[in-house]
């Protein structure tokens, strides 16, 4: 009988005396992990892909994305490269004021329209000259002999709201968009304080940072005790008792999770956290009475990058930074402003705008020696702090590596959260309620307070937030106490 060249036979029937048995040894090849690996057995790497045809792309799609600020765009000024769940597309404002966002791929020929010439009411490709209006009708066709424009030809015009000072962008289906979202203070044509940055990651571990109770006491103060904060009480309680002790619940529109900090010097206080579909937070900083709420939005960019709008009143801002470390500016690490490090904006790159010069090249500007005094990474900043963690996880993190523990239940139940209600729209076509009854959110809060003895922490919050006017409807849809572990 023959047999593979390398390989030993193994020998038929019994062994003959007197004679060693042989084995046949097949060595395996090993090969590194690759995406279809992890998508096999990491239950929610479904929720990293946001490109078109995704289930997590479309239904990001049916949902009204910030994309820019409005004052990026002038009036007649050159186009900008700009990207949302993996699509590449540029955005202008034509001559009247109006804003325009296209696929960047001219129907003609694909050209670029990044580099066409945004001129009397329109964007010309400069391949041709087909002149296209904000909305993607063909207005111009000066190549062609006879001028005839056809009716049927478009470029592929997303419809665009300005609103709170931002750009907003719907990509989905609807023939009639849903209302623009209401969250907090992103309401009505209130103006609003616009930070951005460019996070050079997944979208999700970007996101999940913003909603982990636990790790602000290690991350941004673990190099700080109670006697340097002073009179901050909330720094106060953060530090003089490091670990949570957290519960979570569904809400109509996302997750809510609420936790203390049984070791501090104040066990009986309770601070609030909210994430609303698709990628919302409002992560809460102060006691409810003199809560500034801060908004934040994660925009997919694409698998691997996104962008971070962190949208307030002016007034919860001081001096360029957030007024909750505004008396503790000199921390260790806290001391840096955001607007100190951002680059010039070069919106010629698809990834140039709003970049932070920290970054993985540079390590951060990591500070050993800044790290053995107080600052307890070594490097300045929150959001770098920040930003270096959830970067160096990779691209997109492999989560088959994690092994979650009890402080990451609200990190846990927002992914089984997400991952719901991706699957129920590309099953059943149904999307939350928050998408078209925009007063669910509104007045939606975040923060903390003292929860008196014998009072349910959910309870608490209830009445205080039908006290500020918030619609009392957000928690009594599909509301699920978390009580269960925190593995996938």
């Amino acid at each position: 009988m023959g047999h593979t060249r390398g390989q030993r036979p193994v020998s038929a029937g019994r062994d003959e005396p007197g004679r060693a048995r042989t084995r046949l040894v097949i060595r395996m090849n090993h090969r590194p992990r690759t995406e279809m690996d992890r998508s096999m057995t990491d239950p929610f790497a479904k929720l990293t892909h946001v490109g078109p045809g995704s289930p997590t792309g479309e239904f990001f799609r049916q949902f009204w994305l910030p994309i820019a600020r409005s004052s990026e765009f002038e009036a007649d000024g050159a186009p900008i490269r700009l990207m949302a769940l993996g699509e590449r597309l540029v955005g202008f404002r034509d001559s009247g004021g109006r804003m325009g966002i296209f696929d960047h791929r001219c129907p003609h020929r694909c050209a670029s329209l990044f580099f066409g010439r945004n001129e009397n009411g329109g964007l010309r490709c400069s391949y041709h000259g087909w002149m296209f209006d904000v909305e993607g009708r063909v207005t111009d066709i000066p190549s062609s002999a006879g001028g005839r424009v056809p009716t049927r030809v478009r470029a592929k015009a997303y419809s665009v709201r300005e609103r709170n000072g931002l750009v907003w962008i719907y990509m989905g289906s609807r023939e009639t968009p849903p209302p623009l979202p209401v969250i907090g203070v992103v309401a009505d044509d209130e103006e609003l304080e616009i930070q951005m940055w460019l996070r050079e990651c997944n979208w999700l571990q970007g996101m999940e940072g913003d909603i982990d109770a636990a790790h602000l006491a290690f991350l941004h103060h673990g190099g700080h005790d109670p006697e340097d904060v002073g009179e901050h009480f909330v720094l106060k309680w953060v530090t003089s008792g490091r670990a949570v002790e957290t519960k979570v619940v569904n809400t109509a529109g996302g997750t809510m999770e609420g936790h203390r900090r049984p070791e501090s010097f104040a066990p009986d206080y309770w601070h609030y956290t909210q994430q609303l579909l698709p990628s919302w937070t409002i992560p809460g900083q102060n006691p409810f009475e003199v809560e500034e709420p801060v908004v934040r939005f994660w925009l997919p960019m694409d698998d691997t990058h996104s962008m971070i709008f962190q949208l307030s009143r002016p007034r919860a801002l001081v001096d360029g930074r957030s007024a909750f470390h505004a008396g503790v500016a000199e921390l260790p690490g806290v001391k840096v402003r955001m607007a100190d490090l951002l680059q010039p904006n070069n919106d010629q790159d698809w990834y140039g705008r709003w970049r932070l010069t920290p970054s993985e090249e540079n390590n951060y500007f990591l500070d050993r020696d800044a790290q053995a005094k107080g600052n307890y990474t070594g490097v300045q900043g929150i959001q770098i702090q920040d930003k270096m963690i959830t970067e160096s996880m990779g691209p997109v993190v492999d989560r088959t590596h994690e092994h979650l523990s009890a402080s990451d239940l609200m990190v846990s139940r927002t992914r089984r959260r997400l991952l719901k209600a991706v699957d129920a729209y590309a099953t059943t076509g149904d999307l939350p309620a928050t998408l078209d009854d925009t007063e669910l959110t509104r007045g939606l809060m975040a923060g903390g307070g003292h929860v008196p003895e014998g009072t349910d922490w959910l309870q608490y919050y209830r009445d205080v937030a039908e006290a500020a006017g918030a619609d009392p409807r957000i928690l009594e849809s599909d509301l699920v106490e978390a009580t269960e572990g925190v593995g996938a």
